[in-house]
């Protein structure tokens, strides 16, 4: 009897954990499960959803919503039944969680928690005991769950899995020279990139004064108008700085950079640093949540002490002239991403936690 699932997201643009969810559907779907996809109605991930054969069910829900949206999710389950559903944002989470507390839940549910919590512990402990499990997609992830509540014995970490279809496609010399003019490059400036939303990118910027090597920082995901917009304005030589808004296809901006930076301090697992270690772009990252699920310190890259400028600036110039080192990091990162960090392998451990849940 073929698996079906519910995937449930209320978020509906690019961010990380919006492809990760998107791609472990599809990779379910591959596997011979059943997928129902909901997510927001009109958004970015519906388009996706549809465009990769998933069976997508638009549906939006609200902030501080949750009863109304434990109605809905309850009615969409009633007209197309599944035998577990899957919740990967918050505001699922939170409707599913009243769900099953008022009985009013026919099947079980599974929390994927792609982040460091920021929930209540009271919170986090109610959904860790009427959830059947807690995914955790890093073992940073999971302690801190732990610490907030969850039971070990209900915890399973999972980690993202490398999205591959997005970078296997090669980038066009044209695409390659539209980024270009896009942040300005030129040869004088070594090309360092954060490809992340607002997360920690003012401690590079502030970085910049103690780097000996001319760089210039392109800030991919920063919409015009935001503070960092400005600030990197406002950086002179011999350094530069850019920002570009969000961009779901990056994959020709890693041809152009000598380094991929992280500073965020929130991370599960993150595609963008996946993706760059994938690509043999040297990778520097905060010393802090899922980041060191994935980096190991002078041997795939280079963990950085969080909120701490000087810190990154001798890492940032230890990348970009200790030529020797940076290129073993890069082997090494590229079959860290490759096989450690495979889809399928996402995919196989999500399939036995269903199968596990369900006692199948």
């Amino acid at each position: 009897m073929t698996l079906r699932t519910l995937q449930v997201l209320h978020q509906g643009h690019g961010t990380g954990a919006v492809i990760s969810t998107l791609h472990l559907s599809i990779g379910l779907a591959r596997a011979g499960t059943h997928v129902r996809f909901a997510c927001p109605p009109d958004s970015e991930v519906e388009a996706l959803a549809r465009r990769a054969g998933l069976e997508v069910h638009p549906l939006p829900l609200r902030p501080k919503s949750s009863r109304e949206n434990a109605r809905r999710l309850r009615q969409l389950i009633e007209r197309h039944p599944v035998d577990l559903v899957n919740s990967q944002s918050a505001r699922d989470r939170r409707a599913l969680a009243l769900l099953a507390l008022t009985r009013a839940l026919p099947v079980p549910f599974v929390a994927t928690r792609r982040g460091m919590p920021l929930s209540f512990p009271m919170e986090n402990w109610a959904v860790s005991r009427l959830a059947a499990r807690m995914i955790a997609v890093s073992r940073t992830v999971g302690d801190a769950l732990v610490r907030r509540g969850t039971p070990r014995h209900r915890l399973v970490v999972v980690p993202n899995g490398l999205v591959l279809d997005r970078i296997e496609r090669p980038a066009t010399p044209d695409e390659v020279d539209a980024w270009r003019s896009r942040i300005g490059w030129d040869p004088a400036h070594r090309t360092i990139g954060i490809v992340a939303r607002p997360k920690d990118q003012q401690v590079i910027l502030a970085a910049l004064p103690m780097i000996r090597t001319p760089v210039r920082i392109v800030m991919a995901g920063i919409p015009p108008g935001h503070a960092l917009d400005a600030a990197a304005r406002a950086v002179t030589a011999p350094h530069a700085a850019v920002c570009v808004s969000f961009d779901p296809d990056v994959r020709p901006l890693y041809e152009l950079l000598d380094a991929a930076l992280l500073p965020s301090r929130m991370e599960g697992v993150s595609q963008a640093l996946l993706e760059a270690m994938a690509l043999g772009v040297p990778v520097l990252a905060s010393d802090a949540s899922g980041n060191r699920d994935v980096v190991r310190e002078a041997e795939n890259g280079r963990l950085v002490t969080p909120l701490d400028p000087a810190a990154w600036a001798r890492a940032i110039e230890a990348t970009l002239t200790d030529t020797e080192a940076t290129a073993q990091q890069v082997a090494a990162a590229r079959r860290t991403a490759r096989d450690e960090f495979s889809l399928e392998r996402t995919v196989d451990r999500t399939l036995a936690v269903y199968h596990d849940v369900l006692g199948r």
